[in-house]
């Protein structure tokens, strides 16, 4: 039983469960991913994005899960790891579709407020992964796109920098030690 999101409860048979284990590594993957998105948008130069300063975040975030097992207290629920799955595919199934849809003419600041939008999308069903806070971040991350694409005229470094905020924020919320049990 567990009365508090993300916080450790008593079954009835005495074992205490942990309801999202794997949000700690997720929470060090947004960090790292939102860190690199800020930094690649901050060292841009004329360009929008610096793409080997925004690869080397992801990069950093991809090796973070090799550590995200000593993060966790105990495994994930098939469900959970179902979902993160599912969220996966999702994700690569929509990045599909944005490559086929949007044209070689379309603005690199649409591209990018797409990439957000599909990221957003695929965070929820995530939540059942890393808890309800992952349907904040992804609805999040979704309007602020939409905000972007509706706003053609403001800067994309405000959608971007914002995003990366989003991730890191939510991320280290994710990362956060809540109780002793966790």
């Amino acid at each position: 039983m567990h009365d508090v999101e993300g916080s450790a409860g008593m079954s009835n048979s005495g074992i205490v469960e942990i309801p999202y284990p794997m949000a700690r590594g997720g929470g060090m993957f947004l960090v790292l991913i939102g860190a690199g998105l800020i930094a690649a948008i901050a060292v841009s130069g004329d360009a929008l994005v610096n793409y080997g300063v925004f690869f080397g975040g992801v990069g950093a975030a991809i090796i973070s899960l090799c550590f995200a097992g000593h993060w966790s207290k105990a495994s994930p629920s098939r469900l959970q790891v179902a979902a993160l799955v599912f969220a996966i595919a999702l994700e690569v199934g929509l990045f599909a579709v944005m490559v086929r849809t949007l044209t070689g003419g379309t603005a690199e600041h649409i591209r990018w407020l797409w990439v957000s939008m599909i990221v957003g999308i695929h965070f929820l069903p995530m939540a059942l992964t890393f808890g309800p806070k992952m349907l904040l971040l992804g609805t999040a991350c979704i309007v602020s796109a939409i905000l972007g694409l509706l706003l053609p005229n403001l800067p994309y470094e405000i959608f971007g920098v914002l995003d990366g905020c989003l991730k890191v924020g939510f991320g280290l919320w994710l990362f956060a030690p809540r109780s002793l049990g966790e």
